[in-house]
């Protein structure tokens, strides 16, 4: 081969080629691997939550629906011509178009996983304790009205049909104002965990699992800074379908991102189904030794566990009543239960349902006392 030939054209039947004038590979790669993880989630999740299915798995639903949408909207540009130089891009008009709408959508997708996990912090912290509910009514409304906000910014005054033919005033102010509304809301989703769950009483060691759980959105936050930061390199080029190829791959970094850590906190409850399938022990038992026993067992997925335990003490107060004796029982449940029932009952302490046994039980004490012949001594 004459090397004053160059290097060999790709074969014509590479589905997306990568040379010096096309990079639409690598877009190819990011979207549909962010289609996989986030369709194959949401299948997890839905299995998971089959029995206890509520609001939050609702709204992860939606985020999940608007997102393919996104993807689709990528894909469409790369059909368009997205990924390649703009002298060989098929139609610039309708790349720009379906581009611009795959930022709305990257942003409408993005919030409502927030939102869904506000609501899981609700089912699984939030009972009859009004305070508790309050703040995470209040987080709600805000992360809302945040997410209003940066659709606006980021679309107002923009046309879509000149996205890539000159970039939109005010470019670079408005998506940092985005990004710091996102970080803003990220934060807030964070501190509100630890909050609710050390008010718990449980070991600390649990507290940190479930507070880890919560933890993974922290990703978000990077992520959205990296996506910030390409998209102002960008603007500072001239508008291109394909200098803009590494703002759309953290934008699907992004997206995928904040579906699939949505979805983390409510694993726990899929590896205590596996307890009972595999014969894997996931729960905790304590025994304390001592006058009085207190013991807890394993939570099975399909029944009811009872843990009781008595004490049998001495009384002999002042006025010394001889052979007097006080019994004591304490009895443990804890139960599976679908979120439907969860409305009747007003002395538990709330939860997510039927498969978030981390939280939820209901225990019962019962004071016996009983009195021996004695003689009552002055």
């Amino acid at each position: 081969m004459d090397p004053a030939a160059g290097s060999p054209m790709p074969p014509p039947n590479r589905f997306a080629p990568y040379t010096d004038e096309n990079h639409s590979a690598t877009l190819w790669i990011a979207s549909l691997l962010g289609l996989i993880y986030v369709v194959g989630v949401l299948v997890v999740r839905l299995f998971i939550k089959r029995r206890v299915f509520g609001f939050d798995d609702a709204f992860i639903i939606g985020s999940t629906a608007v997102s393919v949408g996104q993807f689709i909207a990528i894909f469409k540009g790369l059909g368009y011509g997205v990924g390649v130089i703009a002298a060989n891009a098929l139609d610039l008009t309708s790349a720009g178009k379906v581009i611009f709408s795959s930022r709305v959508l990257l942003l409408v997708s993005n919030y409502l996983a927030k939102l869904s996990g506000i609501f899981l912090l609700r089912r699984l912290f939030v009972r009859d304790d009004k305070t508790n509910g309050l703040l995470c009514d209040i987080s709600f409304g805000f992360i809302v009205i945040c997410g209003i906000i940066s659709v606006f910014v980021g679309t107002v005054g923009c046309p879509s049909s000149t996205f890539f033919k000159q970039h939109c005033s005010s470019q670079v102010l408005r998506w940092s104002i985005v990004t710091a509304l996102d970080v803003i809301t990220e934060v807030t989703t964070l501190l509100i965990p630890p909050y609710l769950v050390w008010q718990l009483q449980m070991r600390t060691s649990y507290k940190l699992r479930v507070v880890a759980a919560f933890c993974f959105r922290v990703a978000i936050i990077i992520f959205s800074t990296m996506h910030l930061n390409a998209w102002i390199k960008y603007t500072n080029g001239e508008p291109s379908p394909f200098l803009i190829v590494p703002v759309l791959i953290w934008q699907q970094t992004l997206l995928a991102t904040s579906l699939i850590t949505a979805t983390i906190p409510n694993l726990k409850a899929f590896l205590q189904s596996l307890s009972t399938n595999w014969g894997i022990d996931w729960g905790y038992s304590t025994q304390p030794y001592g006058q009085g026993t207190y013991e807890m067992g394993n939570v099975k997925r399909s029944g009811v566990t009872a843990s009781r335990a008595e004490s049998e003490i001495p009384y002999s107060p002042r006025s010394q009543v001889s052979g007097a004796k006080f019994k004591t029982e304490i009895s443990t449940k804890a139960r599976e239960r679908p979120a439907s029932v969860e409305h009747n009952s007003s002395h538990s302490i709330g939860s997510g349902g039927s498969q978030d046994l981390i939280i939820r039980k209901e225990t019962q004490w019962a004071v016996e006392s009983e009195r021996a012949e004695s003689t009552i001594m002055l």
